[in-house]
């Protein structure tokens, strides 16, 4: 958020002499309080280096959360992928503001401001999304006032946001954003934390235990390193990224490590259930995991195959599977 208040450039003074002043994202010349310290490549090095430790954790979570999404098919996992999705983007565009500020010399001010205004829309989503998220995970419904409110406020911050741009980086702007971005996020932390109890799944608890004390320890120091920031600015956000992402691969790892194998012999009854599968379907897809051909059914179940062929069409069109194999795989025990 503070991010325009770190970039340094030298400007040509009138009597021909350079003196170090402010570059915001729009290119233009600033008064103020920030520093005049060029931080050396080394302290830019590790703030790179955090990025890329955190992004490679993070690609690995997002890959086994999408493995686990597809075999266990919980709802909680979509909302989990598109969260996860938006936070890396933030950590990817930071990362880019940082190569482009420091590491590319006499960058065109539109390339830095284009990033910017991408990271303020992102945060202007979750603005909305992660009390939205929140109310999900404890199942409560999504009200409209409630979901009027934190649209107008996301609106609230983009509109500041791009004030931001416009008036490099003002300090008043940039309380306004950080108060309303961390308090939104405390918010849904607090309305988390009181509705644990109504959380049905295990898993989703201690997740969700883990979360809300990760963000209590580094929330204050983010926020102070929003106004007070590393050298090479926000090195707290990579920080943050990569213990949210170990919390969430430790979870996918243990699961997956410890999965039992899913047993040949069955087929799920819920899914039968879910699907709406009569007696009759349900004995053909049996004997379709046996092995059985069209004819070798009807001849079990004394029909024709003709019949059996109207079955399994009628099998695909509930479950909207194309094969013999799709079929199988949907109606095997999930675990």
């Amino acid at each position: 958020i503070a991010s325009c208040r770190k970039i340094t450039a030298i400007i040509p003074q009138a009597s021909g002499s350079g003196k170090r002043g402010r570059f915001s994202s729009s290119g233009l010349l600033t008064t103020g309080s920030c520093s005049n310290y060029t931080p050396p490549m080394a302290l830019i090095g590790v703030n790179i280096t955090l990025h890329i430790l955190a992004f490679g954790l993070g690609a690995a979570t997002l890959f086994l959360a999408a493995v686990y999404h597809v075999r266990k098919d919980q709802p909680w996992t979509k909302y989990y992928l598109l969260f996860q999705s938006s936070i890396t983007l933030i950590l990817v565009l930071n990362f880019i503001r940082i190569f482009v500020t420091y590491l590319v010399p006499q960058q065109p001010a539109w390339v830095l401001m284009i990033f910017l205004a991408l990271l303020y829309a992102n945060l202007a989503f979750l603005i909305i999304f992660i009390p939205y998220f929140t109310t999900w995970i404890i199942a409560h419904p999504w009200r409209r006032p409630y979901k009027a409110g934190f649209i107008a406020i996301s609106s609230v911050f983009f509109v500041f946001a791009v004030l931001n741009l416009i008036f490099q980086a003002a300090l008043w702007i940039e309380i306004v954003l950080v108060t309303i971005f961390f308090g939104v996020l405390l918010f849904s932390i607090g309305v988390l934390m009181k509705n644990l109890s109504s959380i049905n799944n295990r898993d989703v608890i201690r997740i969700c235990r883990a979360y809300i004390m990760l963000s209590l320890v580094m929330i204050p120091f983010m926020i102070f390193d929003t106004f007070f920031a590393f050298p090479t600015g926000f090195v707290t956000l990579p920080i943050y990224y990569f213990w949210f992402s170990l919390i969430i691969c430790i979870y996918l790892v243990s699961y997956f490590l410890h999965i039992p194998e899913a047993p040949d012999d069955q087929i799920d009854q819920l899914q039968l259930k879910k699907f709406r599968i009569t007696e009759r379907e349900a004995e053909i897809i049996e004997l379709i995991r046996q092995g059985d051909t069209n004819r070798e059914i009807g001849e079990k179940l004394f029909i024709s195959h003709y019949t059996v062929n109207n079955h399994i069409a009628n099998i695909y069109d509930k479950t909207g599977v194309r094969s013999r194999i799709d079929l199988l795989n949907l109606m095997r025990p999930r675990l």
